[in-house]
């Protein structure tokens, strides 16, 4: 059995990388975190006990900056409390396993030479959070490394050209490069880092403090919060729906508001269905002659009947004219993955709504500015908001409802994943969070005005669209794909090598 001496280095590497992130950040720490780690993984010859410190960094990165897991499990899900700590740590052993590449490739390559593990362990880093943005069921790469910088705003920059996974690269790169010194005074790797940091603070200055896109005509917007309650009696909706966001939208087009953008929240009155609900606000929007975009469950007859998470937009004569219907729905919550094996499983969540996912993104336009929505969860996947650009949108907006996780550092962590679409894609992004946090992000990821958590409240802003393209919006994230083949040849090379020492 390993002593807890021995796992000292683990444990001090998942602390670190726990607290970079909200409600933490100390996103300094970020830069050194996996130093201890990399030792581990360099100077451990047992594959067995490298899994152990392996679970044991994992166990406290994921478990702490997921532990508002727990409070949704239990307030939201209604799930007895055993039951709550059961399925989380289920998640977090999966989340663990997904990080495992980096750990074993780093290892295997360390036992031929230590020196060309940590040139290609922050490539085996980026293979991990790549993963983890497609699998399992659809991904899940909440806290991926390079998100805890976004306070750092010239660092991200880089993120236009190869997404946050080339943030992540850099951040884990300083680890090598400060250990590869420490152990061996070697400034080779060192030397690469420092170019590579200095260039991506060269570049982040640039698109900061001096860079400035050409910008479409100004829309003038106001984000409602409206802190409609998760589960509530009827009354509390009808309350919401037909006077309070009422109220709201007035003071938005008295305050000069062309659009007006209620948050994603609980709904019982599915447009357009539901006649006094749709009749309601298709005469409200002719009124005002202003624009409402909202968020409404759909049921479509067409196909196979179902029904959507949507966002609708009417304009200002009341029309119809957008609807996007949530493409990556949320697994366990708004649908159930696999059904027919996971039946079984329905039991162990107070509601599953069975909603279908949509077949792509949808461009709307109003008065030539286009937007492209993300509901929710969507806006922690970047290849949705680059479709969306690619499709023509030049503003982003984001519809979601943050109440699920309570005052934790959910929020947070959600809204800087936000902010990275606005980088990546070089776009404005407006944000109606039911809850909070509602915010105005600049296309370079810096939030210029948010509100607080449960503020009722109107946030007004004027939101100018642009056409600019990035490499990552033309190319994706091949670059990240190279680095990461590039790792792989890397260890290819030292596995030739033992087998050349060994023959």
């Amino acid at each position: 059995m390993m002593g807890l001496r021995a796992l000292t280095l683990p444990a001090l590497s998942g602390i670190a990388l726990w607290l970079s992130f909200p409600g933490f950040s100390l996103f300094p720490l970020a830069w050194l975190a996996l130093v201890p780690f990399l030792e581990f993984c360099t100077r451990e010859k047992s594959l067995r006990r490298i899994l152990v410190g392996h679970l044991v960094m994992g166990g406290i990165y994921f478990g702490g900056t997921l532990s508002w897991i727990l409070n949704v499990l239990t307030v939201y899900g209604k799930l007895d409390p055993a039951v709550s700590a059961g399925i989380f740590g289920l998640l977090l052993v999966i989340q663990t396993a997904f990080l495992l590449p980096f750990t074993v490739l780093t290892a295997l390559t360390a036992r031929v030479s230590p020196k060309a593990a940590l040139w290609a362990a922050p490539g085996f880093w980026i293979l991990t959070e790549l993963l983890r943005t497609y699998f399992p069921f659809g991904g899940f790469p909440w806290a991926s490394l390079g998100y805890s910088q976004l306070p750092y705003l010239w660092i991200v920059q880089i993120a236009d050209v190869g997404s946050v996974y080339l943030v992540s690269f850099l951040v884990v790169s300083a680890s090598s490069a400060i250990l590869a010194f420490w152990k061996w005074r070697s400034w080779s790797l060192g030397g690469v880092f420092l170019s590579l940091f200095l260039a991506a603070n060269l570049y982040g200055f640039y698109r900061v403090e001096v860079w400035s896109p050409e910008e479409s005509e100004s829309l003038r917007a106001g984000l409602v919060q409206g802190v409609i309650e998760l589960s509530a009696p009827a009354e509390h909706y009808a309350e919401r729906y037909f006077e309070a966001l009422p109220h709201y939208f007035d003071k938005a087009v008295k305050q000069g508001a062309r659009l007006v953008i209620f948050p994603e929240a609980q709904n019982p009155y599915f447009f357009p269905d539901n006649f006094y609900f749709r009749t309601f606000w298709e005469r409200r929007v002719m009124a005002a002659n202003a624009y409402l975009l909202f968020n409404s469950a759909s049921f479509d007859e067409s196909g196979v009947p179902g029904y959507f998470n949507s966002v609708h937009l009417l304009d200002p004569e009341g029309r119809a004219v957008y609807r996007y219907d949530k493409n990556h729905l949320v697994p366990f919550g708004e649908y159930l993955p696999w059904a027919g094996i996971l039946g079984f499983s329905e039991a162990l969540v107070a509601e599953v709504s069975g909603f279908k996912a949509g077949s792509g993104s949808e461009v709307g336009t109003m008065d030539g500015v286009k937007i492209g929505t993300l509901i929710c969860y969507e806006v922690i996947f970047p290849e949705l908001s680059r479709e969306a650009v690619n499709k023509g949108a030049n503003v982003l907006i984001n519809l979601t409802n943050d109440g699920w996780f309570g005052r934790t550092a959910a929020p947070s962590q959600h809204l800087q994943m936000a902010a990275f679409r606005c980088i990546e894609n070089r776009k404005p992004m407006l944000r109606a969070a039911n809850s909070g946090y509602s915010a105005v992000i600049d296309p370079s990821g810096a939030v210029r005005v948010r509100t607080e958590l449960y503020e009722e409240t109107l946030l007004m802003t004027e939101v100018k669209g642009n056409s600019v393209r990035t490499l990552f919006g033309v190319i994706g994230s091949w670059i990240c794909i190279a680095i990461i083949i590039l790792s792989l040849g890397i260890f290819a090379a030292a596995g030739k090598r033992r087998e050349g020492a060994n023959s």
